[in-house]
């Protein structure tokens, strides 16, 4: 579960800093296409992560 959080601080820290680049003017589009794979990882990460747990459960 850490790892998730320290993956959503991740997440959020980019979104911030592209939001900086855009009002500075930069183009970010790679930025943005980085930051999709990422929060898609993160879903798939949490996903499994709640399998694994139901699983346990049972």
């Amino acid at each position: 579960m850490e790892d998730i959080q320290k993956r959503q601080r991740h997440i959020e820290d980019r979104v911030f800093l592209i939001d900086v680049l855009e009002r500075e003017g930069h183009i970010t589009l790679e930025e943005q296409a980085a930051l999709r794979f990422e929060r898609k990882q993160l879903a798939y990460q949490m996903e499994r992560q709640t399998s694994l747990l139901l699983k346990a459960r049972n």
